[in-house]
């Protein structure tokens, strides 16, 4: 009996998240998701601390990109030759406890 509830269990699971906290003591959720093709997609999830009415989200799902890596930057010979502005993060720290 156990062996169909897992079986239904796993057929409607899209996914899975973990608690986890930054370097900087932040609170958030990381994971992944399955999309309708059963390709995995890693995510986190935020807090959301610009929440200006109870009709916005509590907590906000991006997609998860990898961190980039000392070895990958630029060589002298691929430098650009003006100033590259940083983009501002896309999330911002948020309140420590998400759950």
């Amino acid at each position: 009996m156990s062996t169909n509830t897992n079986t239904n269990k796993n057929q409607n699971e899209l996914g899975a998240l973990w608690k986890k906290k930054s370097k900087a003591g932040m609170s958030f959720l990381s994971g992944y998701i399955n999309d309708h093709d059963g390709q995995r997609i890693d995510v986190v999830v935020f807090a959301n601390s610009n929440k200006s009415n109870e009709k916005a989200p509590d907590y906000r799902l991006y997609v998860s990109k990898p961190l980039e890596s000392k070895t990958s930057a630029p060589t002298q010979a691929n430098t650009p030759t003006k100033p590259v502005q940083k983009s501002k993060p896309v999330v911002e720290e948020v309140e420590d406890d998400i759950l």
